[in-house]
């Protein structure tokens, strides 16, 4: 195959993974009425509406994040800062929060097709190990579709930073940081040096990947230092890459050591940070979320680690050792550390298929290969069609909804309380630099007890006197109630407040004068 046709087939696999990643959403707005607008997510809305609500806050002007789901988030930290700056971007091009995330999610995806062209071309000699890889990198996930025939949940369905089509459909940051992970991960050529550029470079990126996405820089150096260990325990040129890597570590530990130090030093973030676990995957999960690719990419793994001369190929296998051994190390944030596992997998799993002789067996095997990887990723595009065929109020905003949001941005004083539900306190920070309650399960702090409060204020389980108490205990400005509200229970008496704001079903009350 010559190099131009390649290059055009590469073009269209990425125009056809964009266009895969757009679509959904495009059907979803296409949806919207005046009594249900879609709210911007299909995929994770609690975790989508947060990084709208963080856009929000870049918008109205700061560098600094506070915890937009909690009463008192104390001082600001310089945390979610590329949300942050997405917010200023919103700002500065008179763009709307939730197209400039859109905008931000399609160009990380763009990138991250780049960077993993660019990486697979430095692992393959052959072009078709090559659009193979880059085709099963960017569509393929595990066997969760037929896992799913079994009642199980796999983790192939939703934890996006582990797979670049996963990822570049979830949101803005994780497909950029992949890129960037990726750039940071492909070795050197062979008997490369690392000039002033280059070194610039891999500090400018790594600093960038820090900011933009920590776990990523993590398994950047992580993978990268095992890589260095490897060439010099093979007795192999070693030396480019280590600067390379102490490159990396330079640039990034500096804002990652500061992460580290604000979420335990900061008396809010520490409660925060206390109640954000994410525990990895349990194996047979993994197994099963990484398969059919897994499979091969094991023995092209035993392959590559005995086979002599197999350079740059060795680093797909530690990447993937490494990345599995970190994943399951004693932190609390265990899943984070995933960050494209996905990629390794698929390019061992191409080498694997290399060493078949056939080429009838590899057109059979590279069919089968594909065809299984991609169910998964077919269900979760299909599965967000379908929440637009039926305006799901999990990812739809109820117009009447929309307008009290709206009504609380322009008439509430900033960093106002809101009493609302659950869902509706997810979405009144991402349109509103009003505050609430409870609206997020990790950005609320000590998030069990003020959800049990929300519910049982509109569910009826207090009174007049005991809701009159809590909500002035704990400042409550404003009292929204809509049909979010009304599906948890009837309106406690509210003496000496009156209604500011009424459209449709939708009231706001507040303390009267």
């Amino acid at each position: 195959m010559t190099h131009q046709r390649e290059k055009w087939i590469a073009g269209g696999i990425l125009l056809v993974f964009l266009v895969l990643i757009t679509f959904p959403y495009l059907v979803a707005q296409s949806a919207s009425d005046e009594t249900r607008i879609f709210g911007g997510f299909l995929l994770n809305p609690i975790d989508g509406n947060s990084y709208l609500a963080k856009m929000r806050q870049g918008y109205e002007g700061s560098w600094l994040f506070k915890l937009p789901y909690t009463a008192q988030p104390g001082e600001g930290a310089a945390l979610n800062l590329y949300y942050l700056f997405l917010g200023h971007v919103s700002r500065w091009m008179g763009w709307s929060l939730i197209f400039t995330f859109h905008a931000g999610r399609v160009a990380g995806a763009l990138l991250l097709c780049l960077a993993l062209y660019g990486f697979f071309r430095r692992m393959f000699e052959e072009s078709a190990a090559r659009l193979i890889a880059l085709a099963l990198a960017l569509f393929g996930s595990g066997l969760g579709w037929l896992a799913a025939g079994f009642g199980l949940f796999t983790s192939d369905f939703w934890v996006a930073e582990a797979y670049p089509f996963l990822a570049s459909f979830a949101n803005a940051h994780f497909p950029l940081g992949l890129a960037l992970q990726v750039w940071l991960v492909a070795p050197l050529a062979q008997g490369q040096s690392i000039g002033p550029r280059l070194a610039t470079g891999t500090l400018a990126v790594a600093a960038l990947l820090s900011m933009i996405y920590p776990f990523g820089w993590v398994v950047a150096a992580a993978v990268s230092a095992a890589w260095v260990a490897w060439l010099a325990w093979k007795r192999m040129a070693w030396k480019a890459e280590g600067l390379r890597w102490a490159c990396l570590v330079v640039g990034g530990a500096p804002y990652v050591a500061y992460s580290l130090w604000i979420v335990n030093a900061h008396p809010v973030l520490a409660q925060w940070n206390a109640q954000n676990l994410t525990p990895a995957p349990g194996v047979m999960d993994l197994v099963i979320s990484l398969s059919p690719a897994l499979v091969l990419a094991i023995f092209g793994t035993l392959v590559i680690l005995r086979k002599k001369g197999a350079r740059a190929l060795s680093m797909l296998g530690i990447w993937m050792i490494v990345g599995v051994v970190i994943l399951y190390l004693p932190f609390s944030l265990q899943r984070r550390l995933i960050s494209g596992l996905f990629i390794p997998v698929a390019g061992l799993a191409v080498f694997a298929w290399q060493q078949f002789q056939s080429i009838s067996r590899r057109h059979w095997l590279a069919a089968a290969l594909l065809l299984l990887s991609l169910p998964t990723n077919a269900l979760i595009i299909l599965s967000g069609v379908q929440a637009a065929r039926e305006q799901d109020t999990a990812v739809y905003v109820f117009g009447d909804e929309l307008a009290a949001f709206h009504w609380l941005d322009e008439h509430a004083a900033r960093d106002s309380l809101v009493m609302a539900a659950p869902d509706s306190g997810l979405l009144i920070p991402a349109y509103s630099s009003a505050r609430v309650q409870y609206g997020h399960p990790f950005e609320t702090v000590d998030a069990a007890a003020r959800l049990a409060e929300g519910s049982a204020f509109f569910s009826g389980g207090m009174d007049e006197s005991e809701a009159t108490e809590m909500m002035s205990a704990k400042g409550v400005d404003y009292v929204l109630y809509g049909p979010r509200e009304q599906a948890l229970g009837e309106l406690p008496v509210l003496d000496r407040w009156q209604i500011v704001f009424k459209q449709g079903e939708v009231q706001i009350w507040a303390p009267g004068n």
